[in-house]
């Protein structure tokens, strides 16, 4: 093996901060037993500390002068040595503090596109206000998407349309049932054949549910549009587009709010919380479901 290889292999500075600590006690003292008292030892205790350091880093950091210890040019290299990994240590100390009170860190979350609508807005805000310090980073996409970024662990949670296929790498935790009402233009009573639909894109589970439905019913929708944001659904049928499937937190809102055909749900569907099952505990992470928690029961209410 190379001069290199055994250098990066090997651990030529057998100190503990315990060490460092002493030597920078030391130079921030007028005298040893100054020294000692700021550290809560004996002065002895201390002396044979500050030896056992020289013999460890194999250099005479001190001069003797009578019964005082003054630092010479390699003990003052040592000691501003000492100061720096000291400063670096509290750091990380703090940081890891914060980390695990859930003040600190990343934490990304995915959502499909209702999380980033009306589902975890609240949730978002109330969050930034309890951890301030946290790097909060959002993605929003399809479910599918979301649910393979947590098993590449490009996330660490996801709010997602529950399938009910399930996946053993997944663990997935009931969120919340939203109902998904029919909206059709100028608040028609009832679709046509001839009607243009705008729906959720084919293969989605959303999309799933409201064909099942629709088939059920006898109607064969003619689709015009797909989007996976129910924004853009809305608006199309506000223009008298199409009719779609929506959830009322989307389309019954705002001056302009659509009327629902019906007031029975022409569908449902399950959102959600997907994480890994392997997944350890998060602080961050249970701080943000702790808060999603509480919007869902707060809308079971209403």
């Amino acid at each position: 093996m190379s001069d290199a290889g055994s250098t990066r292999g090997s651990l030529p500075l057998n100190l503990h901060l315990q060490h460092l600590n002493y030597l920078r006690a030391v130079e921030e003292s007028e005298t040893l037993a100054d020294a000692a008292r700021t550290l809560r030892v004996s002065q002895p205790a201390l002396s044979q500390a500050l030896d056992e350091i020289e013999k460890r880093l194999g250099l005479t950091l001190f001069e003797r002068s009578g019964r005082r210890r003054l630092l010479n040019q390699d003990g003052r290299a040592a000691a501003d040595f000492a100061r720096e990994i000291l400063g670096r240590s509290e750091l990380f100390a703090e940081e890891i503090r914060r980390r695990r009170e859930g003040e600190g860190g990343v934490l990304r979350v995915g959502t499909i596109d209702a999380g980033s609508l009306y589902i975890l807005p609240e949730a978002l805000r109330r969050f930034r206000r309890v951890a301030p310090g946290v790097d909060l980073r959002l993605k929003v996409a399809t479910s599918a998407e979301l649910e393979e970024s947590l098993l590449c662990h490009d996330l660490d949670l996801a709010f997602v349309i529950d399938d009910g296929r399930g996946d053993r790498e997944l663990s997935r935790e009931p969120l919340v049932e939203e109902l998904l009402y029919l909206y059709g233009p100028d608040g028609a009573p009832a679709p046509l054949e001839e009607d243009d639909w705008v729906l959720y894109p084919a293969r989605s589970h959303t999309r799933e549910e409201i064909d099942r439905e629709l088939s059920r019913r006898g109607w064969m929708p003619r689709v015009r549009l797909e989007s996976s944001n129910p924004q853009v659904l809305r608006q199309m049928v506000a223009l008298g587009f199409g009719w779609s499937v929506l959830p009322r937190a989307v389309a019954e809102i705002g001056p302009k709010a659509l009327v629902p055909a019906s007031k029975q749900a022409l569908a449902r569907r399950q959102i959600a919380i997907s994480r890994r099952a392997t997944a350890t505990g998060d602080s961050r992470a249970e701080k943000f479901l702790d808060l999603a928690r509480t919007w869902a029961r707060q809308q079971q209410r209403l």
